[in-house]
């Protein structure tokens, strides 16, 4: 077998385990959670902590086997949150490399408009459209994304921080050389990092927020999917999954973003 063969067997294997990781921490919630109108009836009563509000991110990973780099990438996302629409667009695009050497650009805009979620997906000039019907709701809240603050995983201590002039709380989890940190201001991310080890395999990844903008109006047009866009179903499996779980879409371990 080929070095590049090993190598990205390697960057699979610890791709699963990180989506693996974040699953089980949805479905250990989902246990300790006694139904879905309980959860809806919790998240009705949270305060809103804001009428509307448009965070600017930006993140980059990279992934080291051996003491060569094999992939890495960088990019930006900006999240508009109407609270009190019940409404919430993310824009996201990011420049991948592989081997220091293949480099595909991706661009991501999700949509949710009180009932559905739409995808639209743009790969090297390759333009698809998904759509999810939410009609019966999800677990969590419009502006929540933090799934550390969410979920509550065992063992994630918190302090308290400052970043960007906001009050947020730090959530750590540590495990060997494995550290986790993420800064959370009223459930929304601004700061995260990773640092895991995987045999000889090194993932770090980070994110922080350039901008933040409260209480702003933001334009009704930007919750409305573009018509020039054709969407499809999504995949059968990532609508039981919503269903199943009752998760917000939204919510995230970190800056990767989940393309149904």
């Amino acid at each position: 077998m080929g070095r590049k063969a090993t190598i990205l067997i390697i960057v699979a294997v610890a791709l699963f385990a990180l989506c693996a990781g974040i699953f089980v921490l949805r479905v250990t919630k989902r246990q300790h959670t006694s139904s879905a109108e309980t959860r809806s009836t919790q998240t009705q009563e949270k305060r809103k902590p804001f009428g509307s509000a448009v965070v600017e991110l930006t993140f980059s990973s990279r992934s080291v086997h051996d003491g060569v780099e094999f992939l890495s990438a960088t990019g930006r996302r900006i999240e508009y949150i109407d609270v009190t629409g019940g409404r919430r667009r993310e824009d996201y695009v990011s420049t991948d490399t592989a081997m220091s050497q293949l480099t595909t650009n991706t661009a991501v805009t999700w949509i949710f408009d009180g009932n559905h979620l739409y995808a639209m997906i743009d790969h090297n000039n390759k333009r698809a459209g998904h759509v999810v019907e939410m009609r019966e709701g999800y677990g969590g809240t419009i502006w929540g994304d933090a799934a550390v603050e969410e979920l509550k995983p065992p063992g994630a201590t918190i302090s308290e921080e400052e970043f960007l002039g906001r009050p947020c709380k730090v959530y750590q989890i540590s495990q060997g050389a494995d550290v986790r940190k993420w800064w959370v201001w009223n459930g929304v991310t601004l700061r995260s990092e990773s640092h895991q080890e995987i045999q000889t395999t090194i993932l770090d990844t980070s994110e922080e927020a350039v901008r933040i903008e409260q209480d702003v109006n933001i334009d009704p047009s930007m919750f409305i999917p573009p018509s020039e866009v054709t969407y499809e179903p999504a995949d059968p499996a990532a609508i039981q999954r919503y269903k199943h779980l009752k998760t917000a879409p939204w919510l995230r371990m970190g800056p990767e973003i989940d393309i149904f």
